[in-house]
C-alpha cells in the first residue's frame, strides 16, 4: 500500500500537529454547527472561568454564550444574519451580582410624589398640600424617599401635627428611606398604631412630649414596608412599576442578579406575578422573612409550604429564610450581651428550618452573635448535615480566628457586604482600631478556603449598591472618607471580581449556569468604561457600565456609549 511508504515518524508528527490544532480551537470547532446571533470581538473579556482566562471575543446564541475565544475564531462562526459588535478594546466582565439586597423595600420607599428638589420642611409640606388637594378627600398621599433632610433650614423632619395641617382629610406617609417613614394621624390610625405601643416587632414608634406617637416609625425595613403599605395597599400594577424602576436602577450599575432578602409572602407574590408574566428585568433569588421567636408558627408554615430553597428558575427562585436574626451582642465587651432572641430559642428555630430542608441567612454583626449562630448551626449539623447545603452568614462583620475555623468545618458561605466601612475613621473612633481593622476579614476567609460572596445590603436612596465601590473597598480597604482600615485584609482584583460574580452564583447554587463568560452559560455581561484589571487603583470605584446585558439582551446602555 502507498501509505506504507510514508515514514511512521512523519505520520505521527503530522497527526500530533492536527491534535494540537484541534486542542487549541476545540471550543470553536465544537460549535461549528451553530451560527451565533451576535459576536462581540476585539475586546478584553474577563471570563472568570476556573483559570481566570482573558479572551478577546465571544459569541451568543439565544440567551447563552455560544463560544469564547480569539477574535478571528469568533468572527469565523458568524453567518449572514449574525450581528457583529466591535468592542474596540473595551473590557467586558460577567454580570455582577448583589448577595444581600432589599430591592422590594427600596422600591416601595419610592412610592409617591417626587420631593427630591425640595430644600425645606415648609416646601415639603406645601408639596403634600398640593398632592392632597389633587387626590381629593380620603385618598392616601405618599411622598417618595430621596429628599435631603440635611438641606432643611428647619433642621427637622415633619411630625404628625405638621402632616395633619398639610392634609387634614388624607392619610399621609412620607418616606425618608426604606427604614424610616413619617405618618399623620389618619395614617397612624389605619396602620393600627396607638399611644400604648412603643414598638411593632423591630420598629420603634417615637413619642412626643405628651406620650402620643409623633408620626415617626423607624427600624427593620420589612415591618416599615408592611405598615406603610397597610395605609393604602399598592396595586399589582403599582408594585410592578416600582420594582421595574428599581431593577433598571440596579442594571445601570451592572447588577444582573440579586438576592432580595426579608420578604413576606405577599411581597414575594408581587415578584411571582412578574415572573409568571415575563416582566422581570433582573434575576432574583428571594428570601422568606420569618420570626424565629414564633416556634409553633414557624414549624406550621414550613410544614405546609410545600417547597423550599432552589424552587424556581434562573429568573426567580426561592433562596432561604431571611433575615433570621438573633441578638446583637459583643463578645466579652461592650455593650453587654442582650440578644433579641434567647440562644436556646434561636437554636430551636435553626433546627426546625433544617428539618424542613430550608437554609437560613441570619445577620451576624457582632462576634458575640457569631458564637450564638455557630452553636445553633453545629447543633443542626449534628442532627442532619448542613455541609453541602451552602448555609450562609450575612455580614460576618466581626469574626474571630477560632470562629473562622468553625465556619470552615461547617462548609458555610460568607455573605459579605459594604457596611461599617463607609467611614473608617469614624468606625475606628467608635469601635476602636483593632475592631475596625478586622471588619469582614476577607483575606482570612479566602486563605482558609471559605467561599465569600459580596453585596451591599442596599437600602435604596440612602446607600449605594454600586458594585465597583464595593470592589474598590475589598481591594484597597479604603473607606468613603479616604481612610484605610485593615489593609492586611485586602484581596486582589481577581479575587474581588470572583466574589462579585461566580461566588455569588455559587451562593444561589447557580455556578454552572451563570457567573462567568463560558460556553453554555447564561449570557449576562457588562461592558465597562475602563479596564478593571489595569486601571489605577483609585479609579476602580469610578468605573461605570457602558452597557449591561441579561440573557444576551441589552438591559441598559449609558447615554452616548454607542450601545
Amino acid at each position: 500500500m502507498t501509505c506504507a511508504k510514508f515514514p511512521i515518524n512523519r505520520l505521527a508528527a503530522a497527526f500530533g500537529t492536527i491534535l494540537l490544532m484541534l486542542g487549541a480551537h476545540a471550543d470553536v470547532f465544537a460549535q461549528r454547527i451553530e451560527v451565533p446571533d451576535a459576536v462581540y470581538f476585539n475586546g478584553k473579556v474577563i471570563t472568570v472561568d476556573s483559570g481566570n482566562t482573558i479572551r478577546e471575543a465571544f459569541a451568543v446564541k439565544g440567551d447563552k454564550f455560544l463560544a469564547v475565544g480569539a477574535t478571528r475564531d469568533m468572527r469565523a462562526l458568524a453567518g449572514p444574519q449574525t450581528q457583529l459588535i466591535d468592542l474596540a478594546g473595551r473590557a467586558v466582565m460577567p454580570g455582577l451580582m448583589d448577595n444581600h439586597n432589599h430591592a422590594y423595600h427600596a422600591a416601595l420607599a419610592n412610592r409617591g410624589i417626587d420631593a427630591r428638589a425640595v430644600t425645606s420642611l415648609a416646601g415639603l409640606l406645601d408639596r403634600i398640600r398640593q398632592a392632597a388637594a389633587a387626590a381629593g378627600p380620603g385618598k392616601a398621599v405618599y411622598v417618595a424617599s430621596g429628599w435631603d433632610l440635611s438641606k432643611f433650614p428647619e433642621k427637622r423632619a415633619p411630625n404628625r401635627q405638621d402632616l395633619d395641617g398639610a392634609a387634614p382629610n388624607n392619610p399621609v406617609v412620607v418616606f425618608l428611606n426604606r427604614g424610616q417613614a413619617y405618618f399623620n394621624s389618619a395614617a397612624l390610625k389605619i396602620a393600627g398604631v396607638t399611644r400604648d405601643m412603643a414598638r411593632i416587632g423591630r420598629v420603634t414608634i417615637t413619642k412626643d412630649s405628651t406620650g402620643e406617637p409623633d408620626g415617626s416609625i423607624t427600624g427593620e425595613s420589612g415591618t416599615v414596608a408592611r405598615l406603610t403599605d397597610v395605609v393604602s395597599p399598592a396595586t399589582q400594577a403599582e408594585k410592578e412599576r416600582l420594582i421595574q424602576e428599581t431593577q433598571k436602577l440596579q442594571l445601570s450599575v451592572g447588577l444582573t442578579s440579586i438576592r432580595d432578602l426579608q420578604l413576606s409572602p405577599d411581597f414575594m407574590r408581587a415578584y411571582y406575578e412578574m415572573w409568571r408574566t415575563g416582566k422581570l428585568l433582573q434575576r432574583t433569588s428571594i428570601g422568606l422573612q420569618v420570626n424565629p421567636t414564633d416556634m409553633e408558627g414557624l414549624e406550621d408554615m414550613l410544614k405546609g409550604f410545600g417547597m423550599g430553597p432552589g424552587f424556581g428558575d434562573h429568573w426567580l427562585r426561592l433562596d432561604c429564610l431571611a433575615e433570621f436574626n438573633g441578638g446583637m451582642v459583643w463578645r466579652g465587651g461592650n455593650p453587654a450581651p442582650n440578644p433579641n432572641v434567647p440562644a436556646e430559642v434561636y437554636k430551636r428555630a435553626i433546627l426546625i428550618a433544617n428539618r424542613y430542608g430550608w437554609r437560613v441567612s441570619p445577620h451576624t454583626d457582632s462576634d458575640g452573635m457569631m458564637d450564638i449562630l455557630l452553636d445553633a448551626y453545629e447543633a443542626a449539623d449534628k442532627e442532619s448535615s448542613i455541609k453541602d447545603k451552602r448555609w450562609t452568614i450575612e455580614h460576618a462583620t466581626y469574626t474571630q480566628p477560632d470562629q473562622i475555623d468553625r465556619i470552615k468545618r461547617l462548609g458555610l458561605v460568607i455573605s459579605a457586604q459594604l457596611q461599617a466601612y463607609r467611614g473608617n475613621a469614624n468606625a475606628a473612633r467608635t469601635l476602636g482600631k483593632e475592631r475596625t481593622d478586622r471588619a469582614v476579614p476577607l483575606r482570612e476567609f479566602l486563605d482558609k478556603g471559605i467561599v465569600v460572596s459580596g453585596g451591599s445590603d442596599w437600602a435604596g436612596n440612602s446607600t449605594s449598591n454600586n458594585p465597583f465601590v464595593i470592589i474598590y473597598f475589598y481591594t484597597t480597604r479604603i473607606g468613603a472618607d479616604g481612610a484605610p482600615a485593615g489593609v492586611g485584609q485586602k484581596v486582589s482584583r481577581t479575587e474581588a471580581i470572583r466574589i462579585a460574580t461566580i461566588n455569588n452564583a455559587y451562593t444561589t447554587f447557580e455556578e454552572t449556569i451563570k457567573g462567568s463568560i463560558e460556553a453554555g452559560k447564561l449570557a449576562d455581561f457588562v461592558v465597562l468604561s475602563a479596564d478593571i484589571m489595569t486601571v489605577p487603583e483609585a479609579q476602580i470605584k469610578d468605573i461605570l457600565p457602558l452597557a449591561t446585558f441579561v440573557g444576551a439582551k441589552k438591559a441598559y446602555a449609558a447615554p452616548g456609549s454607542g450601545f
